[in-house]
């Protein structure tokens, strides 16, 4: 698989993921007060090193972002819904696949990205006592952690910092896959997607 520069950097997901990923909701089905809830905007960050790329994640099989070989952080999907105090049943789906980026030495050869891995992993949100954005870290070997802070990931008070060579141990190890949804999980999205575009009158 070939990735331009420019590709990587500002992989567009369709349109109607956006739509889609505005039903998500993250909290479990405990019939809470209208206001216990407040939007919070998905934020992928990985610690791979610059020669990976997060291609696709996927947050309960239908919110998705990538994150370039930069590491991400500061890009932001809209929305999740959250709780407005942690619960100890928050867990979240997540699935992602890992392309490792192999640097051509002839400058007239484009650089190539390989597959390295799918994951697939149940996530348990850590604690946090006052809502913020919704980051999920990616880390080697398939792991994963998911933190809500109204840090940035760059800021020195953000749950986790880069270059902690601590940061990974309590994270979560995901499941190694060949793809990121079943037959019958793809025809759940597809149905999904179809009711999204006649609630919204079409809109792509």
């Amino acid at each position: 698989m070939k990735f331009s520069s420019s590709l990587r950097q500002h992989l567009i997901l369709p349109l109607l993921t956006i739509g889609i990923l505005l039903l998500l909701f993250v909290i479990p089905a405990t019939h809470p007060k209208e206001n216990d809830n407040l939007p919070a905007s998905l934020v992928g960050v990985h610690h791979l090193g610059s020669d990976y790329l997060i291609h696709r994640f996927y947050i309960n099989k239908s919110i998705s972002d990538n994150i370039s070989e930069g590491g991400g952080g500061g890009s932001m999907v809209c929305c999740i819904s959250l709780p407005r105090k942690w619960r100890s049943t928050l867990v979240v789906d997540v699935r992602w696949e890992v392309h490792h980026i192999i640097r051509s030495t002839v400058p007239a050869v484009s650089e190539t990205a390989e597959l390295e891995g799918i994951y697939h992993a149940q996530v348990p949100v850590e604690q946090y006592t006052e809502p913020g954005d919704f980051y999920v870290h990616f880390f080697p070997n398939g792991r994963v952690r998911v933190v809500v802070s109204p840090i940035t990931s760059d800021g020195e008070q953000h749950p986790i910092r880069s270059g902690d060579p601590h940061s990974s141990e309590s994270a979560t190890k995901g499941i190694a896959a060949k793809v990121l949804f079943n037959a019958a999980e793809t025809a759940e999205r597809e149905r999904k997607a179809n009711d999204a575009r006649k609630e919204y009158g079409g809109w792509r």
